[in-house]
């Protein structure tokens, strides 16, 4: 197997670079660090995730890879309490039994670019190293997630303090400080070791998406993923007070909301930024502002001026604030009035500037010549095939292709498919 690098540190600014077996004991790595350093083995203890080490615990079993910190103190007088550090192995990423999955946590790591299996680390709250005893170990995401929750004894500071809890990601990216290599910790991905089917597509997949809904549906990364996009493409997420934009559950449990939306941050690089400009532009709509129509542009503002004439400020472009037509003085809209537009109406100006904003304008009259509007909104919906029971994306309304009317039992009957 091969050598493990790791790094023991005795303060801030003392540190022994050492190469051990990862079968080493505890025990035995104490004995390298004497050797290497001149530090007298007796009393030499060792702390890992805010736990001192027993001397008949391996590296291999603690879960220590390559650049993993250890921290060092020299016990003096009577000892300081331990915390049985054989307790949530698992949550460092070993495992006793080859049919139990290894690992507890999951992080989207930047520098991997993905989801990545992560690791829990615990530095002193004050002097922001790792060498503190935890009082207590933590039982939930709320210990280590919220401030203040678990105190420990500093060996650094020489108090007791607040600890402070992170992620990092188990690929060696070589970090050798602390809160290096920080990582969004991913609390509803969790190890599926109930071997429960995806509620999409009904395969065991291993990690999968816990909802918070009460019957706990579970569903695969790769089902998630498209279940994100295709939200994404309809403008379905929904907005929330403290998760912001975010999505339930398949199967519409209540209370089933993502909690945190660094979740969907696997969709990848070029769809998440276009969730986080599909966040700005509702946020932007539900306080009353406008989209720019010019081509190329999109720009988001605020005009607090009543009048129908509105200048982009980005790209300086004139539109009428009624129908976002160049702006025509003195000429009536093609669009149906309206004088207060209300939110659903602006959604839809969006979608229509999101595809202004990728296309010339010779798009935007096929656009006109393969779209009809939505009855209720006057959304653009495109045909791509299948019957003509249209339902609007942007207000739910249920209509017909052929008579463009309110969706009804003569349309059924009449025209279901043309």
């Amino acid at each position: 197997m091969a050598t493990l690098f790791v790094n023991v540190k005795f303060s801030s600014t003392s540190s022994c670079p050492l190469e051990a077996d990862p079968n080493s004991s505890v025990g035995e790595l104490k004995s390298l660090i004497s050797d290497k350093t001149g530090v007298s083995r007796s009393g030499l203890q060792l702390i890992l995730a805010g736990k001192v080490l027993q001397d008949s615990q391996t590296l291999n079993d603690l879960g220590v890879g390559n650049h993993t910190v250890l921290h060092a103190f020299q016990q003096r007088g009577s000892p300081r309490l331990e915390v049985n550090a054989q307790v949530g192995l698992n949550q460092l990423g070993a495992s006793n039994s080859a049919t139990v999955y290894p690992y507890q946590f999951f992080v989207y790591c930047k520098k991997c670019t993905k989801l990545r299996p992560g690791k829990l680390r615990v530095v002193c709250g004050c002097c922001l190293q790792g060498n503190i005893i935890l009082h207590q170990e933590p039982s939930c995401f709320e210990d280590v997630l919220l401030p203040g929750r678990i105190q420990g004894s500093c060996q650094n500071c020489k108090s007791q303090q607040d600890s402070k809890f992170y992620f990092k990601c188990t690929c060696d990216h070589g970090d050798l400080d602390e809160l290096q290599g920080q990582c969004a910790v991913l609390r509803h991905i969790k190890p599926n070791r109930r071997n429960r089917e995806c509620i999409t597509c009904t395969d065991v997949q291993q990690p999968v998406l816990v909802f918070p809904c009460a019957k706990k549906h579970v569903i695969c990364i790769d089902c998630f993923i498209s279940y994100c996009i295709v939200q994404l493409n309809e403008r379905r997420f929904i907005e929330d007070p403290e998760a912001g934009y975010s999505l339930p559950c398949p199967a519409g449990c209540h209370g089933s909301l993502i909690k945190d939306a660094h979740h969907f941050c696997l969709v990848g690089t070029e769809q998440y930024e276009r969730y986080k400009n599909f966040g700005a532009e509702e946020y932007l709509l539900q306080s009353g502002g406008l989209m720019c129509p010019a081509p190329r542009c999109g720009a988001g503002f605020l005009v607090e001026d009543p009048t129908l004439k509105v200048v982009c400020l980005t790209c300086q472009y004139e539109f009428c604030r009624e129908c976002r037509a160049a702006y025509h003085p003195g000429e009536e809209c093609s669009t149906q009035h309206y004088s207060n537009p209300t939110i659903d109406q602006e959604r839809e100006l969006s979608q229509e500037q999101a595809l202004r904003a990728q296309y010339d304008l010779d798009s935007m009259e096929t656009i006109e010549k393969i779209s009809k509007p939505c009855p209720q909104c006057k959304a653009k919906t495109e045909r791509s095939g299948g019957c003509m029971h249209m339902t609007c994306t942007v207000c739910k309304t249920d209509w017909c292709w052929i008579c463009e009317k309110a969706w009804n039992r003569d349309c059924q009957g009449n025209h279901w498919f043309g």
